[in-house]
């Protein structure tokens, strides 16, 4: 009978748990949602200068250098290789 009522408390437990968690994860997605409007918001009202290293990007992207062109911004920026070769992909669509 113990046995049940320890059962009993842990499904309790995790219930609460995954309610709190659940709860948590909404509030930060609508926070996400409000800061990623005020971004949009804050880049048409802002002109940003392109980086200088996209020049020499654009050249080795038309070189057929792309790997070069991924390595060039990871060391450039500090990226991941996704985050890399998603930068190149965003300067071959703006071409």
């Amino acid at each position: 009978m113990e046995s049940m009522w320890l059962v009993g408390v842990a499904l309790v437990t995790v219930w609460v748990v995954y309610v709190v968690l659940n709860q948590q994860i909404q509030a930060l997605e609508v926070r996400i949602k409000h800061m990623s409007k005020r971004m949009k918001q804050l880049e048409a009202e802002v002109t940003l200068e392109e980086p200088a290293i996209n020049e020499e990007l654009r050249r080795l992207i038309a070189e057929g250098e792309e790997i070069r062109a991924v390595k060039a911004v990871r060391v450039a920026f500090g990226y991941s290789l996704l985050e890399a070769k998603q930068y190149i992909d965003g300067l071959k669509e703006n071409n």
